[in-house]
């Protein structure tokens, strides 16, 4: 039964991925994060859970026809606290959009976990932040997204279930995480190395599917 309300937050502009230099040109970053993102969404549209999906951004990301929120400047755990209230109650979900290795069953498997303890989290490989965050209730919440968030955020809810599965656990922002996801069968689209490309199709494609099926 769909009921959950999804947000992934997109990092935006020439800063996208800066510890990929190394790897990849500006361009080639950016279309990265295009290509991640359209993956994660792809991903959370096919999860039978999963009710309605927003994108939060500093500008609506072309091609996108579904929900945007404008990131205001604010932080991004003050701009998840205005959009948690704004649900009214309703079981809501925080995703990165820099999960390479993320499917279906890892989504509905945090959500499961967050129905049965009331909350649930993902922390990313190092075990100290948070890739995603699952709360089953409009309750009051201190997004702490950043350095150790992943304590900051279970010591508010002690029952808080972590998951370390490796499509949850797995983001892509150094040149070893790249290299991670590449050996479990990731491949950067080819258009991601090419000088002057302003974006990979993947988020486009998902966006503008999600968009016509969820219409009534």
């Amino acid at each position: 039964m769909r009921q959950w309300q999804a947000i992934v937050p997109i990092k935006q502009g020439t800063g996208s991925k800066s510890r990929l230099s190394g790897v990849l040109d500006t361009s080639g970053r950016m279309a990265l994060m295009r290509q991640l993102a359209g993956h994660v969404v792809a991903v959370l549209r096919n999860c039978p859970d999963v009710l309605s999906i927003a994108i939060l951004s500093p500008a609506r990301p072309g091609g996108w026809y579904g929900d945007w929120i404008k990131d205001e400047g604010r932080g991004l755990n003050a701009e998840l606290k205005r959009w948690h209230i704004g649900l009214g109650g309703s079981p809501a979900m925080v995703i990165h959009a820099d999960l390479p290795l993320v499917c279906a069953a890892d989504v509905s498997i945090l959500l499961a976990s967050a129905r049965a303890n009331g909350s649930a989290m993902a922390t990313d490989r190092a075990g100290n932040g948070t890739n995603a965050l699952a709360l089953a209730s409009g309750g009051a919440f201190d997004f702490r997204f950043g350095a150790m968030s992943r304590h900051l955020h279970t010591s508010q809810c002690p029952d808080m279930p972590v998951l370390e599965r490796v499509g949850l656990v797995a983001d892509l922002d150094t040149p070893d995480d790249l290299s991670f996801a590449e050996s479990r069968g990731f491949r950067v689209e080819q258009a991601c190395h090419r000088e002057g490309l302003a974006a990979a199709p993947a988020l486009h494609k998902a966006a503008m599917k999600f968009d016509q099926e969820s219409r009534p």
